[in-house]
């Protein structure tokens, strides 16, 4: 899932660059774009906890049966993108771009506890992350 999601992010990412070209001119000036993206993404099964009681004449025990956690957090851009298929070479002024991404990703099925008796089943974790970017790019002359 995590890969699918990659490269449909990074097909897309191409396909602005190439359509593009359609509605390129000679001159080009891209100006200063600032994007910051911040992905968090969580999924939790963990962090359960059993509480059985014993005693001489009488003992308790709890369970706890979880599934799987999974997150996949994905983030991406294309920025100031010229394409130009013409005869001539643009002119092309591309000017200071920042790009800041914060991804988060977590999967969690741990930091589970047994107190006193029982206890705690959980499946598995799986957590993926990515990051795509597309800065200042300029192409000529295709």
């Amino acid at each position: 899932m995590f890969k699918k999601l990659i490269i449909t992010g990074a097909a897309a990412g191409l396909l602005l660059v190439s359509a593009a070209g359609a509605f390129a001119s000679s001159s080009v000036t891209n100006h200063a774009t600032g994007v910051s993206n911040l992905v968090v993404t969580v999924a939790n099964t963990g962090l359960n906890q059993v509480n059985g009681s014993s005693s001489r004449h009488h003992s308790t025990a709890g369970s706890i049966t979880t599934g799987d956690a999974g997150a996949v957090s994905l983030a991406g851009n294309v920025v100031n993108t010229t394409v130009s298929g013409g005869r001539h070479a643009p002119s092309v002024n591309n000017t200071a771009t920042g790009v800041t991404n914060t991804v988060v990703t977590v999967a969690n099925t741990g930091a589970n506890q047994v107190n006193g008796g029982g206890s705690i089943g959980t499946g598995d974790a799986g957590a993926g992350a990515g990051s795509f970017n597309v800065v200042n790019t300029t192409v000529s002359g295709l």
